[in-house]
């Protein structure tokens, strides 16, 4: 008796999954520039405006810091507020360290 193939072995194949990621592409470029999606990038660079925030949130913790923290600087702490409200607003919790 032969084993039959297992489904859970063979992935999607190569051309199809080249041929759907090449289609929505496509469809992405064709939309006008008033539906097309907005990507912010953050730059690792540190801004003005960012040097002088004085709250940095951790966008994968939900946690923002005061200047001065231990982890104020961290890669992840993108997000930039000048108010303790505007960070609370944003679903930002305090950090239990530097207690802002």
């Amino acid at each position: 008796m032969r084993p039959t193939p297992s489904l859970f072995r063979s992935g999607p194949c190569p051309l199809a999954v080249r041929a759907a990621a090449a289609g929505l592409l496509t469809l992405l470029l064709a939309l006008p520039p008033a539906l097309a999606l907005t990507v912010t990038v953050f730059s690792a660079l540190p801004t003005q405006a960012a040097q002088n925030a004085a709250y940095h949130g951790n966008v994968q913790s939900h946690i923002f810091h005061q200047q001065g923290c231990t982890y104020y600087a961290c890669k992840a702490c993108t997000a930039v507020f000048t108010t303790r409200k505007a960070a609370l607003d944003a679903g930002f919790r305090p950090c239990k360290v530097c207690r802002p």
